[in-house]
């Protein structure tokens, strides 16, 4: 007698159990999806803002940045990135709550995928008072974002073109390039303490100890420098690292 009653309520609470899960399913489906990037349209909408926002002067360093309107698209826009010779004048972002690679995968304007954004992590600070600040960008086949870094493989190249500029709400920053290498893929903010002298100097020293890539033995590393960080796509274990030692500040 038991096993007729037992029956029918096992099969009533499968089917139960799998008007739930079907009910689950669906509802997950028609989720909103995070809206994909089109590299293409993001190129083009990051063109678009630095027309917006962008006052060229004839001395680069004397460009003028408008950051409300930047903040207004993105606050987690802190700074603005601009190297001559090259493509890259693009806005800088760190979120200090989501993930540390967040921005190598969002957009500005909040689309995920590629080509992401320039940014920094969340242990440099955003008045680039670190020993060393760490910069990163996605090396892109159409010679976006920081592709055109590997332009400093050339000689000629690197010794023509030798500032970074950096653009803050407050301060111009102006820096000088020393070392165009290639490096491994060490985490370099987790594999060196900048507050130790030592450490900075033992950074500083293998970068200039790279068999490929383009030294200014000239150039003093007194102060803090920034390093830009891409990847090398035939050497997946590499990294393609532009470093420059700030030589200017107006703040």
């Amino acid at each position: 007698m038991q096993k007729k009653i037992l029956i029918p309520i096992g099969i009533i609470l499968l089917l139960a159990a799998g008007g739930a899960a079907g009910f689950f399913l669906f509802n997950k489906e028609k989720e909103p999806e995070q809206e994909k990037a089109d590299p293409i349209v993001v190129e083009e909408v990051y063109r678009e803002t630095k027309d917006n926002v962008v006052k060229e002067k004839e001395d680069p360093y004397q460009n003028e940045i408008n950051f409300d309107e930047l903040k207004a698209i993105n606050p987690d826009v802190y700074a603005w990135i601009k190297v001559p010779g090259t493509n890259i004048d693009y806005p800088i972002l760190q979120s200090t709550t989501e993930p540390d690679d967040y921005y190598l995968n969002m957009t500005m304007d909040g689309k995920y995928g590629l080509p992401g954004s320039i940014y920094t992590e969340k242990y440099n600070a955003q008045d680039f008072s670190d020993r060393v600040t760490v910069i990163y960008g996605h090396t892109m086949h159409d010679g976006t974002m920081f592709s055109e870094l590997k332009k400093y493989r050339d000689r000629a190249f690197f010794d023509q073109n030798p500032y970074i500029y950096i653009y803050l709400p407050t301060a111009r920053l102006k820096y000088q390039i020393f070392a165009a290498v290639a490096f491994d893929n060490r985490y370099i903010l987790g594999e060196y303490s900048f507050s130790s002298p030592e450490d900075f100097e033992s950074y500083t020293t293998e970068l200039k100890s790279s068999l490929d890539g383009n030294i200014n033995e000239n150039v003093e590393i007194n102060n803090p420098i920034i390093t830009l960080s891409t990847c090398i796509d035939e050497f997946p274990n590499q990294r393609w690292l532009v470093n420059a030692v700030l030589l200017e500040e107006q703040r």
